[in-house]
């Protein structure tokens, strides 16, 4: 049985496609494939399609900003990637409905998940509108967490946060030195058990800017960074954050919105530069966002809330030292949704951009190097 023929078919994206070159492989062979392009700026894509009983489907896709003689790695957005003229309101307001919740912290103990260096305790905070949230939280053998004295040590701490839908596990770095926690915001892990929602979070409330998910989500984020801040083993000088896909975003928010997080790392990170994520993106929710803000009845109300959340929106208030790692092959999260946030952080802030050639949407072994050395330039 001979092997199905693949094509490609390159084109450039307006409001629909403008196809611009298709070429066809044969079984087994290689091919170079140059995009073509209209010598102005466009997103261009290319679709691979392969050829089944007579009839050609679609396997993957991917797509790309061409911006001739400019390149994108100092890509800041278009036109279109704007806050809303009460942005500061907004997020003042909700980090002071967060505040007038008292924390109210339950940490218990989880020895059958001690390790040779760290022990593990299940801590649960009262955060944004009187909601629960559950982490994971792995701090030194030496620290007691019931002693009466403070520990004699402080010890840096980083606060990791999960992907789409995701639990965040607990994380054990203490033997790197590291205390961490591991935060599962509302709907997430074990956090469903005191909030779930009826469709896709992403999508809970998106007409409602003031009730939207991810307002509340980011709020759980700092919840954490209290808990770590109060904590008498944590030195609250040297707190970082992390994550990957969602828990990028949540880590650039973080650091936007909260001044105690001393370095930060997003990796693939989700959430930023809507107007153009929507376009890029082939798989995943940026097609389900860009249906939504596209719609004639419901867009305008959808676009205000998302340029809210907006973490490209919101990293011109990062003042640490911040990492973007992004996948050059990823179709869910492009990695221009972290080129534009690391490139709206303000002039003299620390940053570094990480590409992957042949990563997709995943944290990959050299992300993963890339995020120990920068939380030991910037924790230790």
């Amino acid at each position: 049985m001979s092997a199905a023929r693949v094509r490609l078919i390159a084109y450039a994206l307006e409001e629909a496609e403008i196809p611009l070159a298709t070429c066809t492989v044969k079984p087994d062979e290689r091919l170079c494939f140059m995009l073509p392009h209209r010598g102005q700026d466009d997103i261009l894509g290319v679709r691979v399609e392969k050829e089944q009983e007579g009839q050609w489907q679609a396997v993957a896709e991917w797509r790309a900003l061409y911006r001739p003689n400019r390149g994108v790695l100092d890509y800041k957005g278009s036109d279109r990637l704007r806050r809303p003229e009460d942005f500061d309101r907004y997020w003042q307001e909700a980090k002071a409905r967060l505040a007038a919740v008292t924390m109210a912290a339950r940490i218990e103990p989880v020895p059958e998940r001690a390790t040779a260096t760290g022990e593990l305790y299940r801590v649960q905070l009262v955060s944004y509108d009187e909601v629960p949230i559950v982490c994971w939280y792995y701090v030194p053998r030496e620290v007691d967490l019931e002693a009466p004295q403070p520990a004699p040590l402080r010890y840096p701490a980083i606060q990791i946060m999960p992907g789409w839908g995701a639990e965040e596990p607990p994380i054990d770095r203490t033997a790197q030195g590291f205390i961490t926690l591991s935060l599962n915001p509302r709907a997430h892990g074990p956090s469903k058990e005191f909030f779930t929602t009826p469709i896709g979070h992403h999508l809970w409330n998106i007409e409602r800017a003031e009730d939207y998910y991810y307002r509340a989500a980011y709020m759980d984020c700092l919840r954490g960074l209290d808990f770590l801040s109060s904590r008498p083993e944590v030195d609250s000088g040297r707190i970082g954050v992390e994550g990957g896909s969602q828990g990028g975003a949540f880590a650039l928010a973080s650091a936007a919105l909260d001044g105690r997080v001393a370095c930060a790392v997003a990796n693939v990170p989700y959430l930023s530069n809507f107007p153009d994520f929507v376009r890029l993106g082939t798989l995943g929710s940026g097609t389900e966002f860009g249906r939504l803000m596209n719609e004639t009845e419901r867009g305008e109300a959808v676009r205000r809330t998302l340029a809210y959340v907006d973490v490209s929106n919101l990293a011109p208030f990062i003042r640490c030292p911040t990492m973007v790692c992004v996948g050059l092959q990823d179709r869910v999260c492009p990695p221009l949704n972290g080129i534009t946030a690391l490139n709206r952080l303000p002039e003299g802030v620390p940053r570094r951009l990480v590409l992957d050639p042949a990563a997709d949407h995943e944290v990959s072994p050299l992300m993963r190097e890339a995020n120990r050395e920068w939380f030991e330039t910037y924790l230790k």
